[in-house]
């Protein structure tokens, strides 16, 4: 696979490299983990259960851990594509994350070939439009764009029923069929 032709301006071919075996890594766990998948008390043991969100544990059933797949396929196309293409949905943005999150990890691991710059920073600026989804994994700010401030700081909807719901009613916005209900 060859991830990140529309940053190589931004992207090492270390960081490159960490995100195109970060794609690789986590699709294969994704498929491993639906074969395994019975129930959502089975989430937490999955490798894609421990990058999302902790509070909402309870709600990731096999459907939605086959949609949140195809979201993390879908965002790992993106990435191989020679033009930039915009995260279309909240769970795109999480697929996103986690790739970043494994990519990071995988860095650390290679520690040696790594340099400072190699950490995907400038990746990130560059890649998601806002990092409002962070507020889902801290408890404390549970609801928060349904508060004045998370309104005044323009917040869109966190709630999960709207995950796999496209941003925008724009053509380049389209999230993946299989994912709509």
């Amino acid at each position: 696979m060859s991830i990140g032709q529309a940053y190589t301006d931004i992207l090492s071919e270390t960081e490159k490299k960490s995100l195109d075996m970060a794609c690789d890594l986590l699709i294969d766990h994704a498929f491993e983990d639906l074969e395994q998948l019975k129930d959502t008390k089975d989430a937490a043991d999955t490798w894609l259960g421990i990058y999302l969100p902790q509070r909402y544990i309870y709600k990731y059933t096999p459907l939605f851990f086959k949609k949140f797949t195809v979201c993390l396929i879908t965002v790992a196309w993106k990435l191989a594509q020679a033009e930039q293409i915009p995260l279309a949905s909240l769970a795109e943005e999480l697929a996103a994350w986690t790739l970043v999150r494994e990519a990071q990890r995988l860095l650390q691991d290679e520690l040696e070939e790594a340099t400072d710059k190699d950490n995907l920073e400038q990746f990130i600026d560059v890649f998601f439009e806002d990092l409002d989804f962070e507020y889902l994994f801290d408890n404390a700010f549970d609801g928060i764009e349904e508060t004045q401030g998370g309104q005044q700081m323009n917040i869109t909807s966190l709630a999960f029923d709207n995950w796999f719901k496209p941003f925008l009613d724009e053509p380049y916005r389209k999230v993946h069929p299989y994912v709509v209900d």
